[in-house]
């Protein structure tokens, strides 16, 4: 389909449909012009903040046992790692690894970390209700000028049969076990120092179960370990209101422009296609259909005296072919359609749309400008 055929059956359609294209035009111009005068008058909403990361730290708790004991399983000396459980009697020592870091942009600050073993007894089946607790300081350690990505470690080592021993020792003491006994271990990190130009004091702490059972214990580690620094800042919603402004308006500008094109084109009645225009829609339609009879060609000057026949459309001139065992020419250079006989030529010259035709479109003389050269 060519663009003068597609101009023609769009202004069709246009036409057709001119009414309700018109009202939705109305109401997207109204509708876009009222949501841009909302988005730029509309009072300041209150201010929103959204939060950011400024800094963060990593705390990494690992656990392992040495096999100090012959046994059927694990070779003496052999170290097992993150178990869920271990055997008292063969690795007597529970032992905790503590990898600590913090990520900022910039910083200096010393880690100090404390290891504090915890005995106390805690009303059954409610661990929130505490009889009386014993803290014993295990060890502690220090790293000074640590930067951001730099780590400060620390460990501990905790006999378990000495602990238990200690636990009962401390209830009967009291001359009562009222209650469970609960084992411990306390890690509190504190970090002091500067972060990204700011003053900053923080301290995390982390308490590791410790259950003995007859001759297995296990370590119970945090289920989550870190910190992250936010900090609240208001959220730039101008931005977004400006972006829905502007949209608006682009949209309002382009219903006006529509509107005003649309009702101009109606009213200089430019909108319908005339006769003519549907005349050339129908013929471009029929060229289609009869393109096997028609071949593009030029006429010889020898052959422009020659008796002239118009016919009233290509089909037309496609059954003279047919008869005259010819084919039909498609001149070049002119809008015509011939059939040369041997006295006389057929011809049909199609209507083409009446605003679409210049002084360039009027009819040639039947010889061919590039056949006389």
């Amino acid at each position: 389909m060519n663009t003068d055929t597609l101009r023609i059956k769009l202004r069709s359609q246009l036409d057709e449909w001119f009414v309700p294209l018109v009202v939705v035009l109305v109401v997207v111009l109204l509708f876009s012009g009222w949501g841009a005068y909302a988005a730029v008058a509309a009072p300041e909403e209150p201010a929103q903040y959204e939060q950011i990361e400024t800094w963060s730290t990593t705390a990494e708790i690992t656990h392992s046992a040495a096999v100090r004991e012959p046994n059927a399983v694990y070779s003496v000396g052999e170290r097992v790692s993150d178990q869920p459980r271990y055997y008292t009697e063969v690795m007597p020592i529970i032992e905790g690894d503590l990898e600590y870091r913090y990520v900022a942009t910039a910083g200096d600050v010393e880690v100090e970390t404390e290891t504090t073993q915890i005995i106390r007894s805690v009303e059954d089946g409610d661990s929130s209700t505490v009889y009386w607790s014993v803290e014993e300081p295990i060890d502690s350690t220090q790293t000074t000028s640590v930067e951001p990505n730099g780590q400060h470690t620390a460990s501990f080592a905790i006999d378990i049969e000495e602990l238990s021993e200690r636990a009962t020792g401390t209830a009967d003491s009291l001359g009562s076990r009222a209650g469970s006994l609960e084992t411990a271990v306390r890690i509190e990190i504190t970090m002091d120092g500067t972060v990204d130009g700011e003053p900053v004091t923080h301290t995390e702490t982390y308490e590791l179960p410790v259950d003995i059972t007859s001759g297995t214990y296990s370590l119970e580690l945090p289920d989550e370990t870190g910190h992250t620094e936010t900090e609240s800042v208001p959220a730039d919603n101008r931005v977004d209101r400006l972006t829905d402004a502007a949209g608006m308006l682009l949209v309002l500008v382009v219903s006006v422009g529509s509107l005003g094109t649309l009702v101009a084109a109606k009213r200089r009645d430019r909108l319908a296609p005339t006769a003519a225009d549907r005349h050339a829609v129908e013929t471009a339609s029929k060229r289609a259909e009869l393109e096997e009879w028609i071949s593009r060609g030029s006429i010889p000057p020898s052959l422009a005296d020659q008796p002239r026949i118009e016919v009233a459309s290509l089909s037309e001139l496609v059954d003279v072919a047919i008869d005259c065992n010819r084919r039909v020419i498609e001149r070049e250079q002119t809008n015509e359609y011939v059939v040369v006989d041997t006295e006389t030529i057929y011809t049909f010259t199609p209507t083409k749309p009446v605003r679409e035709q210049t002084e360039d479109d009027s009819a040639e003389p039947l010889s061919d400008d590039a056949g006389d050269s």
